[in-house]
């Protein structure tokens, strides 16, 4: 996984930007229901950066709280109030899940794990990932 730093993104709006400043950690995509519902999609992307590799540019995002559904901690969930994009959220350990799609640039992303995929529309196929979890992997 490459990404030209420091890299950019932020809402659609234009009101919220950021910019990564260090190497990301993993590109992950989920199945689980939280992650479906809040891309629209029929999974969610998340790209895990350390909190001090991302810097608010300008705007400030709203946030919203709510359990993860492994029922583990408390997601914190952040967004743009105007456009209601949202960039990243947080789980409490350091780092940030960053919602890879609000990048300028994504086209060299490319996901490594999964995730959740007992909850995985059965036609869907995608390549070159590296580790598949049936439910959420363990922290370490």
């Amino acid at each position: 996984m490459s990404l030209a730093l420091p890299s950019e993104g932020g809402c659609q709006c234009g009101e919220i930007r950021y910019r990564l400043t260090g190497e990301p950690v993993w590109l992950a995509v989920c199945h689980c229901n939280d992650c479906k519902s809040q891309s629209g999609g029929v999974f969610g992307m998340s790209l895990r950066m350390r909190e001090a590799d991302v810097k608010l540019i300008s705007g400030e995002p709203k946030c919203w709280t709510r359990p993860a559904e492994n029922g583990g901690r408390a997601k914190n969930c952040y967004f743009c109030g105007t456009c209601g994009i949202r960039l990243w959220h947080t789980g409490g350990s350091g780092f940030l899940s960053i919602k890879p799609g609000t990048l300028d640039d994504s086209s060299q992303l490319a996901p490594r794990y999964e995730g959740w995929t007992k909850r995985k529309v059965p036609w869907l196929t995608i390549d070159g990932l590296e580790v598949s979890h049936y439910t959420q992997p363990a922290r370490k």
